[in-house]
């Protein structure tokens, strides 16, 4: 008798086996999606997901919806956006044009005036001096960056001026200059920027009224070993889909919140720890009036160069003043506490409008979203040499695990119009693999 392959044998019995595997229907799930996290990412996902006709479930872990984009209307008793507040690139943003379809007034902001203090004084013509700076470090960062490698963007700063330059922009990403990775700056886009009447969260709640949200459910597992679906679970209990699109921040996953089974692949892993939480802490003062003479915004180039920046906002139509630390600083304020914030918040504001202003403050409140175990930061830095981590961050895995947010690689990245963006693209891309 001759020999018999292994090959053979699986091949006779796959005569046997075809029919009834082909004849079985596949075991039905709970939804076609479920979306985790109600941000600008996870509701423009469901959004577009609903409309195409699927089924989708989303799971918010708060009691409400919005993610970072959240209008505080209480705090204060005039609405203070504890999280994104302004309209980025406002020439390609889609919400400009919705708002102003709801009725929203918008208005452009900087228009206001921008002050430049050094040694509790303004400094004649600091803004431009400051604008021509930023164009100049732009400049020289680009030159430096044609050899392809990633550097700090303080590393490009030339005379004091573009220092200060270098820590406003990493005050804008709300880290320091010696660790903004200039790869990762000079990837997004500019333009000018507007506000909305009401607050960005309140807008965006608004427009995306028509998606149902569970709230309140927090998921800790995701079982995505079966090829046909994932099992999402958590206090509320499981759910089975056959796709699942994650807008958990960064910096949550890597802490390790939602547990993986399979663990997500190393360089998935990599990728998340390589997207650091930024600081960018607000606090909200508000006032016995508006402001409509003093300057929309302002800032201590001292206290910048010394490694402190902050700004201090000032909306002409709104009584509330918002004072802003980041990076390092608002890590060190943080650690002190809420009262160290709230009183280094009320010395910005004697500085500009003098000491008789903190007989106006009325009320106070605080937002640090990196005190916030659900955000675990305001928005992410990409650490120096790997920038390339918000894409490896949003590929999909095994065309069942979807990711998207505002960490997502863009020109529009760490903004709301940019997690809106990416939302949308991970919808796109099931109804691709889906159809």
């Amino acid at each position: 008798m001759g020999a018999i392959s292994r090959r053979g044998v699986v091949a006779g019995l796959g005569l046997g086996l075809a029919a009834p595997a082909i004849a079985r229907a596949a075991r039905p799930v709970d939804t076609d999606v479920v979306v985790i996290g109600a941000g600008a990412a996870g509701l423009a996902a469901a959004r577009s997901l609903r409309r195409a006709g699927r089924r989708v479930i989303v799971l918010e872990a708060r009691r409400r919806i919005g993610g970072r984009a959240y209008t505080d209307r209480t705090a204060l008793g005039a609405p203070f956006d504890r999280g994104a507040h302004w309209l980025h690139s406002a020439e390609d943003n889609p919400f400009l044009a919705e708002a102003r379809r709801l009725g929203r007034r918008t208005w452009v902001s900087g228009e206001d005036g921008i002050a430049i203090y050094r040694q509790g004084r303004p400094l004649t013509d600091g803004d431009e001096r400051l604008e021509r700076a930023i164009a100049q470090l732009e400049r020289r960062a680009g030159l430096r960056g044609l050899l392809g490698q990633d550097f700090p963007l303080s590393a490009a700063a030339g005379d004091e001026m573009q220092q200060a330059a270098a820590a406003f922009a990493a005050f804008t990403m709300a880290t320091d200059s010696n660790r903004l990775s200039a790869q990762d700056y000079g990837a997004l886009a500019g333009g000018e920027d507007e506000v909305v009447e009401g607050g960005y969260g309140r807008l965006l709640a608004d427009l995306y009224a028509e998606v149902p949200v569970r709230t309140g459910q927090t998921v800790r597992r995701i079982d995505w070993r079966q090829r046909d679906r994932v099992t999402i679970s958590g206090e509320f209990g499981a759910l089975e889909a056959r796709r699942v699109v994650i807008t958990i921040p960064p910096p949550v996953l890597a802490a390790g919140a939602v547990a993986f089974d399979p663990p997500l692949p190393p360089q998935r892993q990599a990728a998340l720890a390589a997207l650091e939480g930024g600081r960018f802490v607000k606090v909200g003062l508000r006032l016995d009036g508006a402001t409509p003479q003093a300057p929309e915004f302002a800032f201590d180039l001292d206290a910048a160069l010394g490694g402190r920046t902050s700004a201090l906002y000032l909306e002409r139509r709104s009584p509330v003043a918002t004072v802003i630390f980041s990076g390092s600083h608002a890590r060190d304020l943080s650690a002190a506490g809420a009262q160290a914030l709230t009183d280094a918040a009320r010395q910005v504001l004697a500085t500009v409008l003098g000491a008789q202003a903190l007989r106006r403050v009325q009320a106070t409140t605080v937002a640090d979203w990196s005190a916030d175990p659900l955000a675990r930061g305001a928005y992410t830095v990409a650490r120096i040499g790997e920038a390339d981590a918000r894409e490896r961050y949003a590929e999909p895995l095994a065309g069942r695990l979807f990711f998207a947010g505002d960490s997502a690689a863009s020109p529009y990245a760490i903004t709301v119009m940019g997690a809106r963006r990416s939302g949308e693209a991970a919808a796109a891309a099931i109804l691709k693999v889906a159809a």
